[in-house]
């Protein structure tokens, strides 16, 4: 799908794009955690004669691995995001959400803003649901092996009788 958008050839006024976002687009990223989704994104470009205005709206699912278990998890994604292209005399990104576009380029590439949207609208730690008896839906055989992994406080209180003399310092 070509997320490209010709700019110099559009009419002042508001233009409004839509996508359909899948495992295709993510193909693309090759460092991306993301390998599999549902996404719809609107675009609305309002063009005036200083730069563009692009609003963004992003909804829909992505599939990445749990944090804690490693199996796969659905993610809900929900955004709203807002880029100012501003035309000038070089290409520069000088903010977030200000983008200088010098007057070699002809086309809004989207694609990588849609991307870092998506990225920005993850939860920090991705990790499974509890269920209605709160009982956590992860993996349960990665739980116990972790679990198995973990190391007990209990364990390590054992006497060391080389520690007695520092004990008996502070005491």
């Amino acid at each position: 799908m070509n997320y490209k958008i010709p700019f110099r050839g559009l009419i002042n006024g508001k233009h409004q794009y839509n996508y359909s976002i899948d495992e295709k687009f993510f193909e693309s990223f090759s460092e991306s955690e993301i390998k599999k989704g549902e996404i719809t994104v609107e675009v609305e470009l309002i063009k005036r004669s200083t730069g563009v205005e692009s609003l963004f709206d992003i909804k829909g699912a992505v599939t990445v691995p749990c944090d804690r278990c490693l199996d796969d998890m659905s993610c809900p994604i929900e955004c709203e995001g807002k880029i100012f292209f501003e035309f000038g005399q070089e290409t520069e990104e000088v903010s977030d959400e200000l983008v200088m576009v010098g007057p070699e380029v002809d086309y809004l590439e989207l694609d990588v803003y849609i991307y870092e949207y998506i990225n920005l609208s993850l939860p920090i730690q991705k990790i499974h649901n509890d269920d209605e008896d709160e009982n956590s839906l992860c993996n349960a055989e990665m739980l116990a092996k972790l679990n198995s992994m973990t190391a007990n406080n209990d364990d390590d209180k054992i006497d060391d009788p080389r520690w007695d003399n520092l004990r008996d310092l502070i005491n």
